[in-house]
């Protein structure tokens, strides 16, 4: 009996650890997102065009979704094709790899996001200052090599591509270290500082590096490493960019205090105390309060954000 009631309090401050773990993030996160950003001191440097070219590729503003999965599928195609080839006298293998490419392909419009107006987990992502929702915007993600690109549309046209990452690609870098290395690649950048307040504490903090091109493109640095543990690129069409901002800011001055949003980001506390029946749900014993049954008990699905691409079975896929 000692055991238990050792092992039950171990839980119990188990448990306590990681709410309070989680309520200091939403503290973090309200304290980010309220953040004030200074006004930079005239226009940002141009960044070199062949740089920008590589970043962009294949992909120009204004296709549509369906042109951009096209090309996807092509790069997909293009990565295959050598392996299909030299399997044409087994039969078997070929057929194998040519249904691992077709799923491959399958996979990408499960990736479509459409923002419709109803708030939900993407609200709450690596993405969530790029969203705007109920003014046509859509976004198309896809895993590459050493990223996963993330293609925004307005009203079925694309204008920004949100690049992040991964984890390996940072080296161990700070963010101003990788941004000293990304500026060898795009030259000098324009530096962006918000100031921000937590616990009381006033912090000026380097937000994102800033360049532009000769074209009308604006192209960010944005560092994410606190939630996220990386650091993204984001290149955009700044007329349609400039646009989408105005609509975000009206739509999250129009939301009613308590949304989702508020609840999750904002940190808004319940009027209860959660840890309040915390051994009765650790020795499963736990009596509902009113008005307090569990999403276990109600049947709520909650999708999830990321659409794994498929593993093909077998070598052969891998040759």
């Amino acid at each position: 009996m000692k055991k238990l009631g050792v092992s039950l309090v171990a839980a119990f401050l188990v448990l306590a650890a990681a709410q309070q773990g989680m309520a200091a993030k939403a503290s973090k996160a309200k304290a980010a997102k309220a953040a004030k950003e200074e006004k930079p001191r005239g226009p940002a440097p141009v960044a070199k065009a062949d740089a920008i070219s590589e970043i962009r590729g294949d992909f120009k503003w204004g296709m549509t979704m369906q042109q951009v999965i096209d090309k996807i599928n092509a790069r997909i195609e293009a990565s295959y094709k050598d392996r299909i080839a030299k399997t044409n006298a087994d039969p078997n293998r070929n057929d194998r790899l040519r249904r691992a490419m077709r799923d491959e392909m399958a996979v990408i419009k499960k990736n479509i996001v459409k923002f419709e107006g109803q708030k939900g987990p993407w609200d709450v992502s690596i993405i969530d200052q790029e969203i705007v929702q109920g003014k046509g915007v859509a976004m198309l993600f896809t895993k590459e090599e050493k990223s996963t690109r993330y293609f925004f549309f307005a009203n079925d046209s694309l204008f920004k591509m949100f690049i992040a990452f991964d984890k390996e690609m940072l080296q161990g870098k700070n963010f101003k270290d990788f941004g000293v290395a990304m500026q060898t690649k795009f030259g000098k950048a324009q530096e962006v500082f918000v100031n921000q307040s937590y616990l009381g504490v006033k912090e000026r903090k380097l937000d994102h590096l800033l360049w532009r091109s000769s074209t009308g493109d604006g192209l960010k640095l944005v560092d994410r490493s606190e939630f996220y543990d990386v650091y993204c690129l984001v290149l955009y069409d700044n007329s349609v960019e400039q646009r989408v901002v105005a609509d975000r800011k009206a739509f999250d001055a129009a939301q009613p205090k308590g949304s989702m949003i508020d609840n999750v980001i904002g940190g808004k506390e319940s009027d209860r105390d959660e840890n309040d029946n915390v051994i009765d749900r650790i020795t499963g014993k736990e009596v509902f309060k009113p008005g307090d049954r569990r999403a276990a008990q109600q049947n709520i699905t909650v999708p999830s954000p990321g659409t794994p691409s498929p593993t093909p079975a077998g070598d052969d896929t891998q040759k």
